[in-house]
């Protein structure tokens, strides 16, 4: 009946030992944020949940110091030599000794004080967690006000190349403005000959109206004109050979 409550004892303790390196695990992953974190530590407190609901049906441990009691009374009885050699034996077998039993009562104190700083290690992880999401919103936040910065410094050049083509475009549209002024000077002084023109040719077309009207007025004045313009037709031509005869006196030389 001892053998089986020490073996029973040591697969408790393997199985705490299991469940506790189980939560500390996902204690850890919860810590470093990794996807199976939350899956991990639920594993481990329900391990640990189910191990302390067996503890509750386990009888309580002392079953060996029982039977190490009977045998120091028997011991005493019947003169204690062959009680306290089986007694001896006993705890050999079991590996009962007081550094034995200390060790495994710092075990359980320990066990205890991680199941009770749970809590605290899942307010670390929340509070770690606040921290890297708002790390991220940060470090988002930075990025836009770079994406801002570039956007206006590229704005800034635009207004500049935009200001310099506008410059450009000023001094070509004074440049076109200073050749349509001299352009509609031109226009205008051409214009102004034109007119004179226009002028001089209606005054010779009314001067010679007038002469016909004045022609047409009388047969004699135009025969006297006709007598006239021979007349003026013959001392032309005399003239002319007086010129001509001049010129051919003057090449003979």
């Amino acid at each position: 009946m001892a053998g089986n409550n020490r073996s029973t004892e040591r697969l408790v303790n393997v199985l705490v030992c299991i469940g506790a390196a189980v939560v500390i695990f996902g204690a850890w992953a919860k810590i470093l944020h990794k996807s199976f974190a939350d899956v991990m530590l639920t594993v481990g407190l329900l391990t640990e949940a189910s191990i302390f609901l067996a503890y509750a049906f386990l009888p309580p441990p002392g079953g060996e110091m029982k039977e190490i009691a009977e045998a120091f009374k028997g011991g005493a009885v019947s003169g204690g030599n062959p009680a306290l050699a089986s007694m001896d034996k006993m705890l050999q077998d079991a590996a009962i000794n007081p550094a034995n039993l200390q060790k495994l009562s710092e075990n359980f104190s320990k066990f205890g004080l991680t199941v009770e700083k749970m809590s605290d290690i899942a307010d670390i992880t929340s509070v770690t967690g606040d921290y890297t999401a708002k790390t991220k919103a940060a470090a988002q936040a930075l990025d836009t006000v770079k994406e801002a910065y570039l956007n206006a410094a590229g704005t800034a050049k635009t207004f500049g190349e935009a200001s310099e083509s506008t410059k450009q475009f000023h001094d070509q549209v004074q440049t076109l403005t200073k050749n349509l002024s001299s352009l509609n000077t031109i226009y205008e002084l051409e214009l102004q000959d034109t007119n004179n023109h226009l002028k001089a040719m209606n005054g010779f077309y009314s001067n010679l109206v007038q002469a016909s009207q004045s022609m047409q007025g009388s047969v004699e004045d135009a025969k006297k004109t006709q007598e006239q313009i021979s007349l003026l037709a013959k001392n032309l031509g005399s003239l002319n050979n007086v010129y001509g005869n001049m010129l051919s006196a003057m090449q003979g030389r």
